[in-house]
């Protein structure tokens, strides 16, 4: 009699499993395992070539390649590669065996290993087919010219539906764009890589836009979002994301073409937008989103602020936000403290500066999961507003509230007992930024239990000043778990120290940042000591605890018992005297 089940296969024979296994694995470990047997082979070599990093190994199994050192400033190395041969088609025949498996491509010459033009011509000349790498989803070709830039098509076929690339300003730069809207119709991700100004390849950039008319995502240098870009972006239907790249690696562009902020917006202007990072002075990005832009489903705003602005129209545009945005879930509000940066010096008065009231407007987002908010300097906050701020917001999980503004002699209005409303009203936060004042004497005054973090993973503490290292710890042993973990000083330390010269602070101030930030890594190192020790004590106080309620139940069922003897005694006294 036949069985109804299928035939059991053995779990080395399971395709997925096999793929689980080798994903814990490196490339060269996983490349050994190619020869153990045809199953295991495919699994190996797609686990090996999916995403390819460095063209170099790609073009090897075509032909050999031989390099050539070329001369370069300041002793850096760079190399010139080519075929030592040209291509036969049994090259191809092998080559095939490993291109279908490659999902990602990456090319960047900016590390300075160059390919020679005469290799994308042989490529070109003796290729069998167009997709020469037909399961190609993602290419990312970072040339450092224009001419450069166009060996890129070689690899491009209506498939890839991810592109990254430069955009040069240059005469070949337009032909290159028809090109990639003729070759990737499907295009839904587009990253866009620049050090040149917007207004030398704006054109170029709404031409590609145009075209690409399936766009779901797109991330561009930080400057890249003017005016003619955003409006063109709003007639994408599908488009969801608006994002920045990088700064480090795409590219920021120049302040200056965002300077003025006025998209043409219509009704129904980005149907599908959910997420939205743009540059703008406040001003401006308050009339932006005031006006027809009012996309329904927006969940994440980031406005990059070109300057700081009177804590009033702060207001106003967190005013603007509560009402139109009720699905928002994340809010970045970021001014960047760097060399071009226009910073307002001397500091303004304290009482010119963002106070509780004018973050109470977002208050009614309640569906707020993140806020991100950075200034020149500290913000006037004391301990009751940090108390309501905590409990308007139960359900935050990541709020970063300016730890990293510029030090002044006047010593950060919030101290460590700002941690707690926190703890005790957000059980949710992961992720907590503050500027404190870390003196130890202003916990003299805390009494009754401090109800401890219940997710918290980082606590951000920039710039905050701190002049003792143990009762800090042990102040936050109270409050943090053992996982989390603290991270101090600014951003950028070389661009915030330029922006410092450049307004002519020239006093202590770095030095005590450094100071501080010593004394910080101090705490983080002993803080984990500290609660450890905390819960070792707190795990014998409850085996005492436990001990002595085991004592006292003993004692109660010892005197139940003696109670009990002395009723019978006293029964049987009763008895004898009656007998």
């Amino acid at each position: 009699m036949s069985s109804s089940h299928p035939p059991r296969r053995h779990p080395a024979l399971i395709t997925e499993l096999l793929s689980l296994i080798f994903s814990f694995l490196d490339e060269r470990s996983a490349a050994k395992l190619i020869p153990v047997s045809r199953q295991w082979a495919e699994v190996a070599i797609d686990f090996v070539w999916r995403d390819v990093t460095d063209i170099r190994r790609l073009l090897n199994l075509l032909s050999p390649l031989c390099s050539e050192k070329l001369p370069a400033p300041r002793n850096c190395c760079s190399y010139n590669y080519k075929f030592k041969r040209n291509l036969l088609s049994n090259d191809w025949r092998r080559f095939d065996r490993y291109a279908r498996h490659i999902r990602r491509l990456t090319y960047d010459d900016c590390k300075r290993r160059y390919i020679d033009p005469s290799v994308w011509r042989e490529i070109a000349r003796s290729r069998p087919r167009q997709d020469i790498l037909p399961n190609l989803q993602s290419l990312v070709w970072l040339s450092t010219t224009a001419e450069k830039q166009h060996h890129s098509l070689l690899f491009m076929h209506s498939r890839v539906t991810r592109l990254s690339v430069n955009i040069h300003p240059s005469p070949l730069t337009f032909p290159y764009i028809q090109s990639i809207i003729a070759e990737l119709p499907r295009t839904v991700e587009l990253e866009l890589r620049s050090e040149s100004p917007m207004r030398d390849i704006e054109q170029e950039v709404l031409a590609l836009l145009r075209g690409l008319t399936s766009l779901r995502r797109i991330l561009a240098p930080m400057y890249c979002y003017t005016s003619a870009v955003v409006h063109q972006l709003s007639h994408m239907r599908e488009l969801s994301d608006i994002m920045f790249g990088k700064p480090v690696e795409q590219g920021t562009g120049e302040r200056a073409d965002v300077a003025t902020f006025s998209p043409r917006l219509e009704d129904g202007a980005f149907p599908a937008l959910q997420n939205f990072c743009f540059s703008a002075h406040l001003i401006d990005a308050t009339e932006l989103i005031s006006g027809p832009f009012a996309p329904t489903h927006l969940t994440s705003l980031y406005v990059h602020i070109l300057a700081v602005d009177d804590p009033y129209i702060l207001q106003r545009f967190f005013t603007v936000i509560s009402k139109r945005f009720h699905h928002l879930k994340e809010l970045h509000v970021d001014f960047v403290i760097s060399p071009d940066a226009p910073i307002v010096y001397p500091a303004p008065p304290i009482a010119a500066r963002p106070t509780i009231q004018t973050f109470r407007p977002l208050f009614a987002c309640k569906r707020l999961r993140l806020f991100e908010f950075r200034w020149d300097y500290q913000m006037n906050l004391t301990q009751p507003d940090i108390e309501e701020m905590a409990s308007s917001w139960p359900l935050i999980e990541v709020l970063l509230l300016n730890c990293q503004p510029i030090p002044e002699p006047i010593r950060p209005g919030l101290t460590l007992r700002a941690l707690i409303p926190f703890a005790r009203h957000c059980p949710r936060l992961w992720q907590l930024g503050l500027y404190l004042d870390a003196d130890p004497a202003h916990l003299s005054r805390l009494s009754g239990p401090i109800t401890p973090f219940k997710s918290l993973e980082v606590l951000s503490v920039g710039a905050s000043s701190i002049t003792a290292v143990e009762p800090v710890a042990l102040f936050l042993s109270k409050l943090c778990p053992l996982s989390c973990r603290i991270i101090s000083g600014v951003r950028w330390p070389d661009a915030y120290g330029i922006a410092l010269d450049r307004i002519g602070i020239y006093d202590d101030r770095r030095i005590r940042l450094t100071e501080f930030w010593v004394r910080w890594n101090d705490v983080s190192k002993v803080l984990p000591l500290a609660i450890k020790a905390r819960m070792d004590e707190k795990d014998r106080m409850a085996v005492l605890q436990r001990e002595m309620d085991a004592m006292s139940l003993s004692r109660q069922k010892e005197r139940e018992r003696v109670d009990r003897l002395e009723s019978e005694l006293r029964d049987l006294r009763y008895r004898a005297t009656r007998g």
